[in-house]
């Protein structure tokens, strides 16, 4: 068996520390990533240790590293893209990181760097992309498509031949019903129903969902 792969979280806060025990699950069942700790540009947390390991430094110490793969523990879909762009020079290796409570079937792509927690139940022929988050208990129906950085909250629920642009945040408990596509950047509010096509760069609530 091959030794786990060094593996840093950028971000130490709530959601860092709910990936880190993802990534402890994971080990549990197949020993798979050397966690060797955080990276976060919050100086009161340098030198400190979250769950047991250590915060390094900020997102400039990661660059300056070597052979090891990063996972990107920042809620918002466009914070997870302002730090991929800073690390971008330095080309390190995203992480996909999947929670073993997690199907993943072979239809479906998942891109570098995202994050399946657990419950998440993605179906058939799927692409999910780079640094999207699928969160805890959240549905993807078949032949959807999800670009970089979307982010669905927990108990989110996709329909099948949704296509959601880059940067696409869809609140806990928000359903978006078969056909739809919804604009890059643009939010749906948390319990929102999406019915129809939504532009990017809004925030859409209510049911239906209606930009606002």
């Amino acid at each position: 068996m091959p030794d786990p792969s060094p593996l840093i979280l950028v971000g130490a806060g709530g959601f860092g520390r709910e990936v880190a025990a993802l990534v402890e699950a994971r080990n549990d069942q197949s020993p798979t990533w050397s966690l060797r700790g955080f990276v976060d540009d919050d100086p009161s947390l340098h030198d400190t240790s979250v769950l047991g390991y250590p915060v390094r430094g900020g997102v400039d110490w990661l660059a300056q590293q070597t052979g090891v793969a990063f996972a990107l523990t920042i809620g918002a879909g466009e914070d997870r893209r302002a730090i991929a762009d800073r690390l971008a020079p330095a080309d390190p290796e995203p992480a996909a990181l999947v929670h073993p409570t997690v199907s993943v079937h072979p239809s479906i792509t998942v891109g570098p760097g995202a994050i399946l927690r657990n419950g998440a139940a993605p179906t058939v022929d799927l692409r999910i992309g780079p640094h999207v988050l699928l969160d805890q208990h959240c549905t993807v129906g078949h032949d959807a498509t999800l670009d970089a950085y979307t982010s669905l909250r927990p108990g989110a629920h996709i329909s099948g031949a949704v296509h959601l642009e880059s940067g696409v945040t869809v609140g806990a408990g928000a359903v978006v019903l078969p056909g739809v596509t919804i604009g890059a950047r643009t939010t749906v509010g948390a319990g929102a129903v999406v019915t129809d096509d939504l532009p990017p760069n809004c925030t859409a609530v209510g049911v239906p969902a209606r930009p606002q």
